[in-house]
């Protein structure tokens, strides 16, 4: 097990290895913090159900899945062990692509786009289905998050297929539907509603190609160069903190432009460049498509010997000779001008 573990563990960031670490200890801490008088905290700040959306603790959609009771039981152990080594798996590219401040700032995006899709879920199973049991109901733990990341990154090979630990394999387009899928059957056959939210935020991340709305690793530089971040250069738990100036996208940022790539415009859009009829100037309502340089257009350089040569421009001082008995009324062989002389 160890020959498995401690490689993942060497490579990966700073921000992954504190995830790895500090979400076991945040366990522990809101269970000791819950057996105080001041327990209420981890309900203020952990709580991401329509009754704390009622009561406006919007920061619990940023930070509420940070927390998961992983000492509650030996299935929540188990889960929480499985949710490690999937931070272990996925999170250490992600980071070194965006850089360490840019993926905590996506995980924190991240996390209230699923809470959001969660909680209109529950306004529907509440108010709609009539279920008053969902009004209470939150998302904990970061596997919406993973199963976020995972639709993302499968989605960017819609065409690849991935096997399903050794048992069929998946084409990567419907992947994450049969993985979720599999954990409702596991879970007694419940719909896990948080992780259904995060595999619609997934494909939606990428059907409208929502990456040019969150953090750039530009923006993160520009965070990374004040308070005491130093640039991003340190180190934390034994490894590297990716600074935003060393990652490949550095540079560019998704927001200043309206499509990164043309594959971005068509797979947004999915509109094709051609005009309606009756929309334009013209007044024939036609309704073809628009056609750039459309007509029969004139052949040039066909080598046809009866096409008439250009005719030699004449110097300047033989053309002011022949307008001189022009100006004077007469012909150009000197003698009065008459009709027909073109004068």
């Amino acid at each position: 097990m160890g020959n498995v573990i401690y490689p993942m563990w060497a490579d990966c960031p700073a921000l992954t290895r504190t995830m790895c670490i500090g979400y076991p200890a945040m366990s522990l801490l809101v269970m000791l913090l819950s057996s105080t008088p001041v327990g209420w905290v981890v309900e203020l700040l952990f709580d991401t159900s329509l009754y704390s959306l009622f009561k406006l603790h919007i920061w619990a959609l940023f930070i509420g899945n940070f927390y998961s009771p992983m000492l509650g039981g030996g299935m929540a152990f188990l889960m929480a062990l499985f949710t490690i080594y999937m931070i272990m798996q996925y999170f250490p590219r992600r980071e070194k692509q965006m850089g360490s401040t840019a993926h905590f700032l996506w995980i924190l995006s991240l996390n209230c786009l699923i809470n959001l899709v969660h909680v209109f879920i529950m306004l529907i199973m509440v108010y709609i289905i009539q279920q008053p049991q969902y009004f209470v109901a939150g998302s904990q733990g970061l596997w919406p998050v993973i199963i976020a990341d995972l639709t993302i990154s499968l989605l960017g090979d819609p065409n690849g297929s991935t096997s399903f630990w050794g048992l069929v394999t998946i084409p990567n387009k419907w992947y994450p539907i049969a993985l979720v899928s599999f954990f409702c059957v596991l879970s007694g056959l419940k719909p896990l509603w948080d992780m259904i939210a995060a595999v619609m935020v997934g494909y939606a991340y990428m059907y409208f190609t929502l990456e040019r709305f969150m953090p750039s690793p530009a923006r993160a530089a520009k965070l990374e160069r004040i308070g005491c971040c130093r640039q991003g250069r340190f180190s934390l738990l034994g490894a590297p903190w990716v600074a935003a100036t060393s990652t490949p996208g550095f540079g560019d940022d998704p927001a200043d432009r309206r499509y990164a790539t043309l594959s971005d415009f068509g797979r947004t859009s999915g509109q094709q460049l051609t005009t309606q009829g009756g929309g334009g100037r013209s007044g024939g309502g036609g309704g073809g498509p628009f056609q750039a340089f459309s007509g029969a257009g004139i052949t040039l350089g066909d080598g046809s010997a009866d096409a008439t040569p250009p005719m030699a421009s004449a110097p300047p001082q033989q053309r002011e000779e022949e307008m001189q008995p022009v100006a004077q009324g007469l012909a150009p062989d000197g003698r009065p001008a008459e009709p027909g002389d073109g004068v």
